[in-house]
């Protein structure tokens, strides 16, 4: 596909890692989105960082042993341990997997890393006919809006789009619908503030506001004991 539309893409893939890279035996396997150039070929791939637990892997898997049928059938994946941006030529794709799109100290990271476009592939079959899957698109948005970054969102039975930096829908393919979307997007080195520094700004508001709640409370029993 690659080599005949002469274009960079990127799809969903299952990746290994050879024993002597990871120093346990045999292979691991990881959720992976493959980078593959206009020559068709395999040039990079992101592993996906934050897996699901109970659908990519087993938490404490000997306390749930008693499960049986229900532990085989889960995901045996293994965490990736990066976030660079994926190089496409002179450009950088921040490319994260399905709902690590919700947690906004990891997306972040790609922008902050020098990444000119976020790219979100997901299976959002997950969710059914429920209406998880515009929740996951909204959510998705508001990364758009952190990070000063245009986003392209692909997947299955959800909405496909492109969502611009203020975190508005440009262009859309309907849920259940197979088509190509001919969507606009551009690139950005440009960083914001919570790009660079993440959550810590919240953190502050949080340990003041608790502090000052502390105070109140302290202020309130000592008032109480004098009288």
């Amino acid at each position: 596909m690659a080599r005949t539309a002469h274009s960079w893409v990127v799809t969903g893939a299952i990746g290994t890692a050879p024993a002597m890279q990871n120093g346990t035996s045999g292979s691991q396997v990881f959720n992976s989105a493959a980078l593959v150039s206009p020559s068709g070929d395999w040039t990079a791939r992101y592993d996906k960082v934050h897996l699901v637990p109970f659908g990519e892997y087993l938490p404490f898997p000997k306390l749930f042993a008693f499960a049986g049928g229900l532990t085989k059938e889960v995901g045996e994946f293994q965490a990736g341990v990066s976030r660079a941006p994926l190089d496409a030529g002179d450009k950088r794709l921040g490319v994260f997997i399905c709902y690590e799109s919700v947690f906004p100290g990891e997306v972040r990271q790609f922008a902050n890393q020098g990444a000119h476009v976020l790219v979100n592939l997901s299976n959002d079959g997950w969710y059914g006919d429920s209406g998880a899957y515009a929740q996951h698109l909204n959510q998705t948005r508001v990364r758009a809006i952190e990070n000063d970054r245009w986003i392209l969102s692909a997947t299955d039975t959800g909405v496909t789009a492109s969502i611009d930096p203020y975190g508005r829908i440009v262009a859309r393919l309907p849920r259940k619908e197979r088509g190509a979307l001919i969507a606009p997007y551009a690139l950005t080195s440009v960083t914001t503030f919570y790009t660079r520094h993440g959550d810590w700004f919240a953190w502050l508001c949080a340990i003041i506001s608790a502090g000052a709640l502390l105070t109140r409370f302290a202020s309130s029993k000592k008032v109480q004991g004098s009288q």
